[in-house]
């Protein structure tokens, strides 16, 4: 058959023209926007020559055809029916189908979390840095590391490692809709050392136990209370009553229910965390190998406060450093398909995308290049959890809780061994993708 003919019968049983209300082709699929998806006939979609898949969703239609035919047929149904065609890019359409499908309140959640330590990356990177520089000191620069210079820099160094667990609980106040300043006061509570050891109904307080864990938990219940709070207080007692009720509930709440809680599960995640670290390291590629599959569902957010805490806990995260090689896997299946294909806009995508990719930024890689194409995101799953795995054996930890990319470097503990497990992520990713090979996209 004709590309008009198929054309003519793809609008037949779209339900005719006079359905139709836009027209959009992808690299593979034509995307339409229907009057009414009941007078649509998907299994005679189906049965059309050349379609290799029909998805029908509330108001729109897509028709699988595959590279090269889907601009073809789409100006055929534009010419029939008089309704424009528009090409637009699959990688974007793909991550907002993704991230659609993917908002559910677990995951908003996640994001929610993400978008309190957001804000603290400026610092956490400021001051990692000048921590980096003040330890290197200590051993290349003795004389400065005891001089009052070198004082003042560990101060300002350490200031935001300090100060975290005071932000976390305004931010986290202010993102779940409390007051953000009563979030900081009950951040401070928990970590104040007047109540260090005083006990109340068998409970023995201990400052600072469960670390950004347990702040993140008492101001995001202290938000939620505070607003059902509010909304039966009486407005003359609001500005008065509503914090006072808010503080001395979730000071009690806190310290007796919350604190010893997320105590108890900050303290095992760190000890697995290490447990794995010191004794079989060649399996904490397996924290990598799920990583990307996370970042594509938007999952991985939860993991900055795992990691800030193991920082609070140990000084250092060493779960950063093996996760971020997940990001590395992805850059080497990318240049393996950068180097064999013969397709000209995904050769530009994937150009485009690789500087973002190596600084730690993968989602243009993964939208544009790897998840489109199927076999380089195992590769890149597989790739990474090597080395994941290699930089676990090293024992190469992070001193902030979020960045990634080669620039993580600056702030590690071992800045070469990073390097040498970056590029191991790079070439395992690279070969991985060489060994299952992709299907290249035609023009």
């Amino acid at each position: 058959m004709s590309n008009r003919e198929i054309a003519e019968l793809l609008v037949e049983k779209l339900g005719g023209k006079e359905n139709l209300k836009s027209i959009e082709n992808c690299m593979t699929r034509i995307r339409l926007i229907v009057k009414d998806v009941n007078k649509c006939d998907a299994e005679g979609l189906k049965a059309v020559e050349g379609v290799l898949g029909v998805s029908c969703e509330d108001e729109s239609v897509q028709v699988v055809v595959g590279p090269g035919k889907s601009k073809k047929l789409s100006g055929e149904m534009s010419d029939l029916t008089g309704v424009r065609s528009l090409e637009v890019d699959e990688a974007s359409v793909r991550k907002a189908e993704a991230k659609k499908k993917n908002a559910t309140p677990f995951k908003l959640f996640l994001k929610r979390i993400a978008n309190i330590f957001v804000p603290l990356i400026p610092a956490f990177m400021g001051c990692g840095l000048l921590l980096a520089i003040y330890e290197f000191s200590a051993v290349f620069a003795p004389d400065f590391y005891a001089s009052s210079m070198g004082h003042i820099l560990g101060a300002v160094a350490a200031s935001i490692f300090d100060i975290m667990k005071i932000i976390v609980g305004y931010n986290a106040a202010r993102e779940f809709g409390g007051s953000a300043v009563i979030g900081a006061v009950l951040a401070y509570i928990l970590g104040a050392g007047a109540i260090d050891g005083i006990q109340m109904l068998g409970v023995t307080f201990v400052a600072g136990r469960g670390g950004v864990i347990s702040v993140l938990a008492v101001a995001i219940v202290g938000a939620m209370l505070e607003k059902v709070i509010r909304k039966h207080m009486p407005d003359a007692l609001d500005t008065f009553v509503t914090p006072l009720v808010t503080i001395f509930v979730m000071t009690f709440a806190g310290l007796l229910i919350l604190q010893p809680v997320c105590g108890f599960v900050s303290e095992a995640v760190g000890n697995f965390v290490t447990y794995i670290i010191y004794n079989v390291p060649a399996l904490a590629g397996l924290a990598t190998l799920v990583y990307l599959p996370l970042v594509a569902t938007g999952m991985h957010h939860g993991l900055i406060a795992v990691n800030a805490q193991l920082i609070a806990d140990f000084g250092v995260t060493y779960l950063l450093p093996v996760t971020c090689m997940a990001g590395a896997g992805q850059v080497g299946a990318s240049l393996y398909v950068l180097l064999k294909t013969k397709n000209k806009k995904l050769k530009r995508t994937t150009i485009n995308a690789l500087p973002a990719g190596i600084l730690g930024i993968g989602e243009p890689l993964m939208w544009g290049v790897t998840i489109p194409l199927g076999k380089p995101f195992i590769a890149s799953c597989i790739g990474g959890a090597i080395g994941g795995s290699v930089m676990a054996i090293m024992k190469v930890a992070a001193l902030i809780p979020e960045l990634s990319g080669i620039q993580l470097a600056l702030i590690t503990n071992a800045p070469l061994k990073y390097l040498v497990g970056l590029l191991t992520s790079y070439v395992a990713g690279f070969v991985v993708c060489m060994i299952l090979g992709f299907d290249d996209p035609e023009e």
